[in-house]
Parts: structure tokens; sequence; C-alpha cells
């Protein structure tokens, strides 16, 4: 059953890897509900994204595993919900 998930990836701060991203969801067929993409207060080489998508469990695993595997990806995490999305997106908007 479909349900909300918030999933955090951390990566180099490159040029279309938001792209890459978003391409790997669509091929997915994972509906994406809000985005927020962000760069690191201390190094502007290194960025990140939020991303709140509505999906199942099984194919949230498969899409953190996909995203995982690109170059410029360090780490991609999910929580089922969307509590932490707002949360972290308060976090980042409140220190730029």
């Amino acid at each position: 059953m479909k349900q909300d998930f918030t999933l955090e990836i951390a990566s180099d701060n490159n040029f279309s890897i938001l792209n890459r991203i978003v391409n790997v969801l669509n091929r997915r067929r994972v509906r994406i509900k809000k985005l927020m993409a962000h760069e690191h207060e201390d190094d502007f080489r290194k960025g990140g994204a939020i991303i709140l998508v509505f999906t199942t469990p099984d194919l949230i695993e498969k899409v953190k595993h996909q995203l995982e595997k690109l170059i410029e990806v360090e780490y991609a995490n999910y929580v089922s919900g969307s509590a932490f999305y707002y949360e972290r997106s308060e976090q980042i908007v409140d220190v730029e």
C-alpha cells in the first residue's frame, strides 16, 4: 500500500545531479510531492535534497539503493511519513 516517505540525500553539488535524482524517481514512477534542494553552508561543493514521495515500502527501498549507486551521492536515507520532511526543511530555511 502506498504511503508518504521522506527521502534525504547528501551529494556533491555538481551540475545535473538533481536532474539525475529526479530521473531515478521518474523511471520507477514514484510520485514526488515536495522537493527541497540546498547546498551546505560550510562547503559549496556539497549539497543535498529532501524529497517527500508517495510510494510503496518495497519501491522506496529499491530507489534508495539505485540513488546510492550514483557517483556523486554520498548517502540516501528514508523515513516513513512526512513529519521529518517538514522538520528538516524548516532547519534548512532557518540556517539560510
